[in-house]
């Protein structure tokens, strides 16, 4: 019985190395539709500054098939405001 376990268990690890490499090609066809600007401010975005790629957010909405570009100031922002839109839905259920 062990060489038809084994025999299982390599099926089920190739089938999800297929799986993680299929999920992963769509994700790196979705970044080829990176933008060159922030959605907000259209700042440039410059793809080889190492600095800009490390800084600027990126949100990927893979039922939309859309991908976002954020700059770090416009980044905070919208963070701030989710922040401040929570905390006036906690203190409205709380009265």
């Amino acid at each position: 019985m062990g060489k038809f376990e084994r025999k299982i268990r390599r099926k089920q690890a190739k089938q999800k190395m297929k799986e993680a490499e299929k999920d992963m090609s769509q994700k790196v066809a979705l970044f080829g539709d990176l933008g060159d600007e922030c959605l907000i401010c259209q700042e440039p975005f410059d793809k080889t500054n190492k600095e800009m790629v490390k800084s600027w957010y990126v949100v990927v909405r893979e039922q939309e098939e859309k991908v976002n570009l954020y700059c770090p100031p416009c980044w905070e922002l919208a963070m701030q405001r989710v922040k401040e839109i929570q905390n006036m839905m906690r203190t409205s259920n709380d009265n």
